[in-house]
């Protein structure tokens, strides 16, 4: 196996550089979980979308390192439905997950996430 996993690590750790997290609740009423994983990554500029009667949304794109959230705690993937938190602590919903793959090895995830 070649190194190219390990080198495009070293990329994302490199030019990613925004504190942002994954926040992931799980259960409900008094059993429900809360828990946040801190990673870095970069949230890009709103596309703004109109919809009817004047209404507008906005989508983000963000990319985000993998490594740290497996090793702050993240039992799983990235899934839709999950929040991150910029680095302004602004919340967003997870829309859209695709994995950065790189022989085979997760390195990051691009999120679509509309606050």
């Amino acid at each position: 196996m070649s190194d190219l996993p390990a080198r495009s690590k070293a990329l994302y750790r490199e030019n990613l550089h925004e504190a942002v997290s994954i926040r992931r609740i799980s259960g409900s009423g008094t059993g429900r979980v809360d828990n946040t994983y801190a990673t870095v990554g970069r949230v890009f500029a709103a596309e703004r979308k109109e919809l009817t009667g004047g209404i507008a949304q906005q989508d983000r794109t963000a990319i985000i390192y993998a490594d740290y959230l497996f090793a702050a705690g993240l039992p799983s993937d990235v899934e839709i439905g999950d929040y991150l938190i910029d680095q302004d602590g602004i919340e967003h919903t997870v829309y859209e997950c695709k994995h950065r793959r790189v022989e085979g090895e997760i390195i990051g995830y691009e999120l679509t996430v509309r606050a």
